[in-house]
């Protein structure tokens, strides 16, 4: 198995002897040279979503009045599960499970899903594998684990993360969270739908499961996403709506769920997984579904699908120039760097093939000593296009981000020159790797 594989997680799930959908897109925390911030880089507010104030009411009225905590939370998981979707994948890999055979869990997101605030062995993900290894597996050698959970990455970097650091480990299910690390235009949506394509492509039987989170202040992603996920009939779990429903009825607390603005802590983590078991559970508990037909056809388009990442290990430049090899961004490590210089900014040069290019680099916030680049893409026919890629943004956490920086119709071979822009020779910049699509 890849190096991300955690097959002998040895934390024990916390089953929470209490029991206890709306709407709830971006706020995480954030992870460079081994730090973390408090909170990932937030989309434009104008976007934000708020589940208190899109949270469906209507029925609410006619509902029984719950008596205990207990009560309250089977209720919370029960609005949790917003659709079981098509059960067939799922069914199956639950069977397979009880039969023996090798599976592989995976999970992609940002720090949520990471483990960002509690023990690694103790996040969600973690604890969802071992409640499945014990729940359904015969042989817990035979279940495996695979988190890539990142903090402060959106899915737009998820979908050329996917193939590096999941669908290499052949996954049998694929839990997606950037509910909270998303942003609600239709940049975002396309890359969320293109983690789903691409890994349906790569395996047309695996299990994929949505998982939306929310913020305090309620901001989420999920309402578009939501209607991803209808269009492909998957499951869909949103915690956001499982501990608004509890906060909206005076049974959970914010400080209760979460250490800050974004991330759960232990016990927050122990009700997602309860959430996720309630749906598995309720998968066992369906009838035969119909046969699984995956669209043909995107919701919106295709444009980050089959995503790829060049790094040191596979791209080697044609010329370093005032370069130096190395980036240090936890699991981007095989950069390049342009460390300042007064007198020296000669470009870095690669070669690289694609419909379409993209520079993945580290982004810091206003006045951290990260500089500007120009990015310089030539064709095979001569035919150039610059871009100019700013390393400090005012939402900058030093995460590593995506920049477009050459597109067209056909796969061409490209010259990429990329040097500081005049001005900024005195700063850092960190190419994180080429990103293309063929």
């Amino acid at each position: 198995m890849n190096k991300r594989i955690l097959a002998g997680v040895a934390a024990a799930v916390m089953t929470l002897g209490m029991c206890g959908c709306g709407n709830s897109g971006s706020s995480e925390s954030s992870s460079t040279d081994g730090e973390s911030s408090v909170a990932d880089s937030t989309p434009d507010s104008s976007n934000v979503e708020s589940i208190t104030e899109s949270a469906d009411t209507s029925s609410q009225a006619d509902e029984p009045k719950p008596e205990t905590y207990e009560e309250y939370y089977e209720i919370m998981k029960q609005k949790s599960l917003c659709t079981l979707g098509n059960t067939a994948a799922m069914k199956k890999v639950i069977e397979r499970a009880k039969n023996g055979e090798e599976l592989t869990l995976s999970f992609i997101g940002g720090s949520i899903t990471e483990g960002y605030t509690v023990n690694a062995a103790k996040c969600y993900a973690a604890n969802t594998y071992i409640w499945f290894m014990k729940q359904y597996g015969t042989n817990g050698e035979k279940v495996h684990y695979v988190n890539a959970g990142l903090s402060g990455t959106p899915s737009i970097l998820g979908s050329f993360r996917l193939e590096r650091d999941v669908l290499v480990n052949d996954p049998d299910v694929l839990f997606i969270e950037f509910a909270v690390n998303d942003g609600t235009d239709i940049n975002y949506l396309t890359a969320y739908e293109g983690i789903i394509r691409s890994a349906y492509a790569k395996n047309p039987d695996i299990a994929i499961v949505l998982l939306f989170a929310r913020t305090e202040d309620g901001y989420t992603a999920q309402d578009g996403m939501k209607k991803i996920g209808e269009y492909y009939d998957l499951p869909m779990i949103s915690y956001a709506d499982g501990i608004t429903y509890l906060m909206d009825n005076g049974q959970l607390t914010w400080k209760e769920f979460s250490k800050d603005g974004s991330h759960p802590n232990l016990h927050g983590h122990e009700m997602v997984t309860d959430m996720i078991s309630y749906y598995f559970e309720q998968v066992e508990a369906a009838e035969e579904p119909s046969e699984y037909v995956f669209p043909e056809e995107p919701m919106y388009s295709e444009q980050y699908v089959n995503c790829h990442i060049m790094e040191s290990d596979t791209l080697t430049p044609e010329s370093l120039g005032s370069w130096e090899a190395g980036s240090n961004i936890n699991t981007f490590d095989k950069g390049w760097t342009f460390k300042g210089s007064a007198d020296k900014n000669e470009p870095i040069v690669f070669k690289a093939k694609g419909t379409d290019l993209y520079l993945l680099f580290k982004e810091n916030s206003v006045g951290s000593g990260m500089g500007s680049v120009k990015v310089t893409c030539t064709d095979e026919n001569g035919n150039s296009q610059d871009t100019l890629v700013n390393g400090e943004t005012s939402g900058g956490w030093g995460d590593p981000t995506v920049a477009s920086i050459a597109t067209g119709d056909e796969s061409l071979e490209y010259t990429v020159s990329i040097e500081m822009l005049e001005g900024t020779e005195d700063k850092e910049f960190q190419i994180l790797g080429l990103g293309y699509k063929e």
